[in-house]
């Protein structure tokens, strides 16, 4: 029987003669040592089967002790049993077990049952031992058994594969019957990096995705009790750790008697086909899901325009029935205005949103009576809350300043789609919007300005909350059905406030008692604004707007440039209520020849028309020097179209459909404005 080294530590002399007495047998060595630390440097020197160590000892006590000699690779698991004549209480125990004692004994100990218990541990690290080695031995053997088979494959089959194998620029591969493989070609150790002894048997698998992988070993299983060939498509990694689309094709070698004898197969890189095969579904995919939300949007958009175009037509008509009071006709004319200004507005946001998603929204940063935009957005908003039956209100969570620098048109724009979401999504109860200012809690010391919406309407499903801010959808079909609308209105906002720095969320909703949504913009306050500590609204009736026929355009002679009948009869008229005197050219030439031989105060030039547009008219006439006012009409709302009315020599750009109330403002102004010094034109 070999010896056992056994350590004992105790820092008392007496300790450790006790323990050696005890213990003194032939196939036992002790090992001694008076301190921890003195026992740790021991460790590397001896393989100790077994560490009998005293609880009580200054500076590493018996505990610390076994905690570090469980940190030494080779004693993570050898026995360690403590011995004390102190520490006797339950929790010292305890801590015994927990730092890695196998046993608690305590001084004085009967001889007879330590000696038997050291000796039950040094058998077991006997037959550790042996076991150890036995295993070595049969390791070995296998080991061995396997490189004698592999000589032996390379000799039986090196006539008939290597040369080959190894020519062709796919992965060559041999497998035992049952799967074990035998044989990688060196295309597969210069693709993946595994040398022949890490692939064979089942080291290739970790070689393989392993989403792939399972469904591959079932194949092989199949074909194993079949007998037949397979064939997979799987991912291997590659030695850069990237991942490669190879078509894996095996089959199998039978003997005699019909029985499978070894697999050969193959691996053919086929990744560049299948990213192909891969992005042609996923386009494809794509699009077929954008042909549904187009058809859907498109369904959606001819009903959110037919339904006011149904009304326009239908109050037009009621207004040409001699039998109607002027009362009716008007009332007619407030309603073919309001649904023509819904019409407006729904060409404003695709417009709008076409621009977010081409990068081209451009935002302004100025002054702001942001008092007064609060009091127009009251006043616009309080007549559809009228209308439905429901209470607006706007209150202040702090102070406000008055005039702030922000996009007045952006955050208006944001502002009148929640509110207007809220009274169309609220049958009855209130609709509150709630303001804050939020001092230097912005980035680059601006400030943050929370507009909450808070209705009691119809809530969202949560599981619905995620298509809120998609472009085109609303929370389901239903809700369209019922509640009308693009779905581009909270897509667009958002967008709108994450130009103005901030952001639109969603801060709490609950289906059928309401939703609070908070509008949240990065800004600054004018200097030495004063702040607002409440609001204070001057409540009006809104309806349709009226012509003023107040004769102010009296005596101003205006060139109407214009191609389409309609056009010229309508603006004609309003032009001559203002009182002005209007000449009309049907297209670019007609322009050109009238204003070479006339002076007018203006020209309203509209920009698209047969044979030369507005802009090319423009241009001629300036390069012939005419220098009177020139004002460009387009359909075109972009902003890049002002810029290229402007470059062509317009004095002013206004997009159609055109409020004559506005055009007479912009006129009176334009010709106070006009001044001459010498040839230079000054505005």
């Amino acid at each position: 029987m070999s010896n056992v080294d056994v350590l004992i530590v105790d820092d008392r002399i007496d300790g450790l003669i006790a323990l050696e007495a005890v213990l003194n047998q032939p196939d036992i060595t002790l090992v001694k040592a008076q301190s921890g630390q003195e026992a740790l440097d021991l460790l590397d020197h001896y393989d100790f089967g077994l560490i009998l160590l005293d609880v009580q000892m200054p500076g590493m006590d018996g505990f610390e002790t076994a905690s570090r000699i469980r940190q030494h690779p080779r004693y993570k698991l050898r026995p360690i049993i403590f011995v004390t004549a102190i520490n006797k209480d339950d929790q010292y125990i305890y801590k015994g077990y927990e730092v890695g004692g196998v046993d608690y004994i305590f001084k004085p100990f009967e001889p007879q049952i330590l000696r038997s218990k050291v000796q039950v541990f040094a058998d077991l690290y006997r037959k550790a031992q042996r076991l150890r080695e036995q295993t070595e031995i049969i390791r070995e053997s296998e080991r061995r058994e396997r490189y004698l088979r592999l000589t032996e494959l390379e000799l039986e089959s090196l006539k008939r594969y290597r040369n080959l194998a190894n020519a062709i620029p796919h992965v060559v591969w041999r497998a035992k019957a049952d799967g074990g493989m035998e044989y990688f070609n060196e295309f597969w150790s210069s693709y993946t990096g595994f040398s022949q002894e890490a692939s064979v048997g089942s080291g290739w698998q970790l070689a393989m995705h392993h989403d792939d992988l399972k469904n591959f070993l079932k194949l092989w299983l199949g074909a194993m009790t079949e007998g037949c060939a397979f064939e997979s498509e799987c991912r291997i990694i590659d030695k850069d750790g990237n991942y490669r689309w190879f078509w894996i094709k095996a089959v199998a070698e039978l003997n005699s008697a019909g029985q499978i004898m070894n697999w050969l197969g193959t691996c053919t890189d086929i990744h560049d086909r299948k990213m192909t095969e891969i992005r042609l579904v996923t386009a494809e995919r794509e699009a077929k899901a954008a042909n549904r939300a187009k058809t859907s949007f498109l369904a959606n958009m001819s009903h959110e325009i037919r339904t006011p175009m149904n009304v326009i037509l239908g109050f037009t008509e009621l207004m040409l029935d001699s039998n109607q009071t002027h009362e009716k006709r008007t009332q007619c004319i407030h309603t073919v205005q309001r649904n023509a200004g819904h019409l407006l507005k729904i060409i404003d946001e695709i417009l709008d949103i076409s621009k977010v998603e081409s990068g081209m929204m451009t935002i302004e940063n100025i002054d702001v009576n942001f008092a007064t935009l609060l009091s127009d957005t009251n006043a616009l908003m309080q007549l559809p809350a009228k209308d439905r039956g429901i209470e607006l209100k706007f209150n202040l969570r702090s102070p406000i300043p008055r005039f702030i620098k922000c996009d007045p048109t952006r955050l208006r724009q944001i502002m009148n789609n929640l509110i207007g979401n809220a009274i169309k999504f609220t049958p009855h109860g209130s609709v509150t919007i709630s303001v804050e200012w939020l001092p230097d809690q912005g980035q680059n010391g601006r400030s943050l300005l929370h507009i909450h919406v808070i209705d009691t309407g119809v809530g969202i499903k949560p599981e619905n909350v995620e298509r809120l801010f998609k472009p085109f959808v609303q929370e389901d079909a239903s809700t369209t059905r019922k509640f009308g609308g693009t779905g581009l209105g909270l897509s667009l906002s958002r967008e709108l406030a994450r130009a103005l720095g901030g952001d639109i969320k969603l801060i709490a909703s609950e289906s059928g008692k309401g939703s609070h949504f908070m509008i949240e913009i990065e800004t600054t306050s004018t200097k030495e604004a004063p702040f607002l500590e409440n609001l204070e609204f001057n409540i009006s009736s809104r309806g349709g707007k009226s012509i003023k026929m107040d004769n102010r355009l009296h005596g101003m002679k205006i060139l109407l440039v214009e191609d389409v009948a309609d056009n010229q009869a309508l603006m004609l008229h309003f032009l001559n209520i203002a009182g002005a005197d209007v000449e009309i050219a049907s297209d670019g030439i007609e322009a050109i020849e009238k204003a070479s031989s006339n002076y007018y105060d203006v020209i309203l030039m509209d920009v698209q028309m047969p044979h030369i547009d507005g802009y090319e008219a423009t241009r001629q006439l300036r390069d012939k020097g005419y220098d009177g006012l020139i004002i460009a009409l387009t359909a075109h709302a972009l902003p890049e179209e002002k810029d290229r009315s402007i470059e062509a020599g317009c004095d002013e750009h206004i997009t159609k459909p055109i409020q004559f109330n506005e055009l007479v403002e912009l006129l009176l102004d334009l010709r106070s404005e006009m001044r001459f010094v010498g040839e230079e034109r000054v505005h």
